[in-house]
């Protein structure tokens, strides 16, 4: 177990925790008005508290002291209800409003953020870490306010009794300062670590409750059962050092509240025998020192909350911090982007490993490109960095002679067509899928068309509810190969001059191939087409061939010209052959 974040010393910058609010959006009106409330009910409570002084002294006045008693005690019921009401309100306000910009923000950010961060990991940020900052707001800073207009109610009460007296009572006091400031440290590191293990098992279990066949495919049921057991017997052991921190506090707390009520009764009971105080003044010295008591180990507890929760600031806050894709900026729009593609001295690198340096190539217009090559050689990167993924290290490419870069991101992306390898599929309905992202709402026959085209519309006929059919979980009630169907048709869709394919037919049957290729040769006759291919069968539906290696373009030309002068293509098609001799 990794204890190296218990004692940390960097717990997080203010500012940034500051300017994070300002973008949340805070329900400030409803702040305003618990703070109102929390004021009134402060006023109610210290004539309720003279009240029951007078009461233990012995004054039992109908309209004197008992109605009043009683009814300052039913209006501070009736206000606490409705601070309560309030305040939690407010927490779901929080809640929402600083989850919708983490989640915006989240959403805007490039790959490469996600490349370094466990993307599963950011449901903990998203949820547990938020909760937590709602909680800080309302629970901690809030609440500075309410107890130090409180204090300067209560002293002031007191100080109208006799001066002196106030201060002995302030003097009493810091000795719960001084514990709470300690085990606040011990506090801030136990959540940290806490929120760290729990989000590392929330990641964990989140990404194999996904890929059960896999693990009895492979038979790793016992392997993943001791994994899991080792990620939560660490979450077990750092709740257990958190309940160690919180039960010791207790106990030093409440020697600590003992020592200062010995200390604050002999105060008022020297005040009493002189004189300076009357018997009812004394009661009442005695009920507003014990609120004024509660409200410093308040004030010392709202401190040790805030260091338990600022290891959840400090990574919500590193997200917000992260540099975001501007999908906006950009002197041009893109409507259509027809044309060539050309690369010029492109250079590019995964952190410090590069991949392309001085990458250049020309992919003609109105033609069905290839892109094929050993594993590891650059092809689904070149793709990535043509539909501006990522950002380039240096270089240019340009369409139809027109810099890439000049164009607003998202304008961009919207105009070219691009199915990438994983052929995602979100929970929802087979037309929720088709249409994510299009921008426009085809007529059913359109749809029938491009799906008849891909050969899913038979699919889509076969079920009752058409078009309106759950797909499940990452559309987990489609095979593979019909995943990538709806994948090219989504694409197809979009009418792009552009279309970009990523292995986007390889978990086809032969047939089911050829039918998709037919129908991309058709409905993009004219415009460039830029995949990637693995087999011999894929390499046939091209007209240009481009081969990478290492980063770099070792052949690109004419099909036939290619697949005559390279090694690697010939090997490739032999295989196919072999391969599809032996299927038939």
């Amino acid at each position: 177990m990794d204890l190296s974040g218990l004692f940390r010393k960097k717990y997080g910058s203010f500012q940034q925790f500051f300017a994070m609010l300002g973008k949340a959006r805070l329900p400030y009106l409803w702040i305003v008005g618990y703070l109102v409330v929390s004021a009134v009910i402060t006023n109610i409570g210290v004539s309720s508290t003279e009240y029951s002084a007078a009461l233990f002294a012995g004054q039992v006045g109908l309209w004197t002291v008992v109605l009043p008693y009683l009814f300052y005690q039913i209006l501070s019921l009736v206000l606490g209800s409705v601070s309560a009401l309030v305040n939690n309100l407010c927490i779901a306000r929080i809640d929402r409003n600083l989850r919708r910009m983490v989640w915006c923000k989240t959403v805007r950010l490039p790959l490469r953020f996600f490349e370094n961060n466990h993307p599963k990991e950011l449901l903990s940020r998203i949820t547990t870490d938020i909760s937590s900052i709602s909680g800080l707001i309302m629970q901690v800073f809030l609440p500075i306010f309410t107890t130090a207009y409180s204090s300067a109610v209560i002293l002031g009460k007191v100080s109208s009794y006799d001066g002196s007296l106030m201060w002995s009572l302030v003097a009493a006091l810091p000795i719960n300062i001084l514990i709470t400031f300690i085990m606040g440290r011990m506090r801030f590191g136990v959540a940290d670590l806490i929120n760290r293990y729990n989000a590392k098992l929330t990641a964990a279990l989140a990404e194999r409750t996904r890929n059960f066949m896999l693990i009895k495919s492979m038979c790793t049921e016992r392997k993943e059962s001791r994994a899991g057991e080792v990620r939560m017997k660490d979450s077990y052991r750092a709740a257990i050092m958190n309940l160690w921190v919180t039960n010791l506090a207790l106990p030093v707390n409440a020697i600590a509240g003992a020592l200062q009520t010995v200390v604050i009764i002999l105060v008022g009971r020297g005040y009493y025998a002189s004189g300076t105080l009357d018997l009812t003044q004394w009661i009442a010295y005695y009920g507003f020192a014990v609120q004024l008591t509660s409200i410093f180990t308040a004030y010392c507890g709202y401190w040790a909350s805030l260091k338990g929760t600022q290891g959840a600031v400090d990574r919500v806050a590193q997200i917000m911090d992260e540099p975001e894709e501007e999908l906006d900026i950009g002197t041009d729009a893109a409507s259509g982007l027809s044309g060539g593609i050309t690369l010029e001295n492109v250079s590019f690198s995964y952190g410090e490993k590069p991949l392309f340096q001085g990458l250049n190539l020309n992919i003609p217009e109105g033609r069905i490109t290839a892109v094929i090559g050993s594993s590891g050689s650059g092809k689904s990167s070149l793709l990535n960095l043509i539909d501006r993924l990522y950002p380039l290290d240096s270089g240019i490419i340009r369409i139809n002679g027109k810099d890439t870069a000049d164009y607003s991101l998202g304008s961009f992306r919207r105009a070219l067509g691009y199915v990438t390898q994983e052929s995602v599929m979100y929970t929802g309905t087979i037309r929720d899928n088709l249409l994510r992202g299009l921008g426009r709402t085809p007529a059913d026959g359109e749809l029938d068309q491009v799906c008849a085209a891909v050969g899913v519309l038979d699919y889509i006929q076969s079920q009752p509810l058409g078009y309106e059919t759950l797909v499940g979980e990452s559309g987990a009630s489609l095979s593979g190969g019909q995943r990538q169907r709806f994948s090219v048709a989504r694409a197809l869709l979009k009418r792009p001059d552009c279309l970009l394919l990523d292995e986007a037919t390889a978990a086809m049957d032969i047939a089911g191939k050829d039918l998709v290729w037919n129908s991309i040769r058709s409905i993009m006759a004219g415009k460039t087409v830029v995949y990637v291919a693995h087999d011999a069968q894929t390499v046939r539906n091209a007209d240009y061939l481009v081969v990478l290696e290492n980063g770099k373009v070792e052949m690109a030309g004419e099909r036939e010209a290619v697949l005559a002068a390279s090694p690697y293509c010939r090997k490739m098609m032999e295989r196919g052959e072999e391969s599809t001799y032996e299927e038939g």
